[in-house]
């Protein structure tokens, strides 16, 4: 595992406590990590509080990577990035095949987004991928959906129907505001409850949108 991981610790211990909070009297709480642009570290933040969560809980947390076009989680959690998630969707690949157990975090398993290329428009919609994300809901006890930014990225918006609530990831002196204002809009709209936001790179961390 990256040692980022590690370092990113007490950056992420009010995001998995509070995730923590919200699952209690849930057989699974299946939360989308996303921003409003690229780059604001959503992959690292997602890998870390998954680790987090399956060390402190001692709980079965899955996270699959789905930003299809730029992959980055296997880098981080230390693990083969192919075949992963995109080439699952196309048939190429299994669950059971793209579906790895973290080195030296125990209960932590991630699938990577597998070979990067364009989101295929209206793959996300289709009932094979459906039934798919079905199943990755429920597979863990914690499940963490680590996405594209939403506002660029349509196709990965199918999966608000399979979250309980969403944490953004903003990253200080770059996300823009109207963008982040935009991408809060969307998730309202959505009716999936705003979990939080992770302002990375900043020394205040976690602050709660809903309060």
């Amino acid at each position: 595992m990256h040692e980022a991981l590690n370092l990113l610790e007490p950056l992420v211990d009010a995001v998995w406590t509070q995730i923590a909070s919200v699952a209690q009297g849930r057989a699974h709480t299946r939360v989308l990590c996303t921003s409003p642009s690229r780059k604001a570290g959503t992959s690292l933040i997602t890998t870390a509080t998954a680790a987090a969560l399956a060390r402190n809980l001692r709980s079965q947390v899955l996270v699959v990577e789905t930003n299809l076009r730029q992959p980055g989680l296997a880098s981080f959690a230390g693990v083969d990035g192919l075949p992963g998630f995109s080439d699952m969707l196309l048939g190429h690949a299994t669950l059971e095949n793209v579906t790895r157990e973290v080195p030296g975090v125990p209960g932590l398993f991630v699938i990577p987004a597998g070979s990067p290329r364009a989101a295929i428009p209206g793959e996300f919609a289709t009932k094979p991928a459906q039934d798919l994300f079905r199943s990755l809901a429920t597979r863990c006890r914690f499940v963490l959906f680590d996405a594209p930014p939403l506002l660029e990225n349509r196709e990965a918006r199918s999966l608000l129907t399979f979250s309980d609530s969403v944490l953004l990831v903003l990253r200080a002196r770059d996300t823009q505001k109207d963008a982040t204002t935009a991408l809060v809009d969307l998730v309202k709209k959505s009716g999936v409850p705003l979990l939080g936001t992770v302002l990375n790179r900043h020394v205040s961390e976690f602050d709660f949108l809903d309060r």
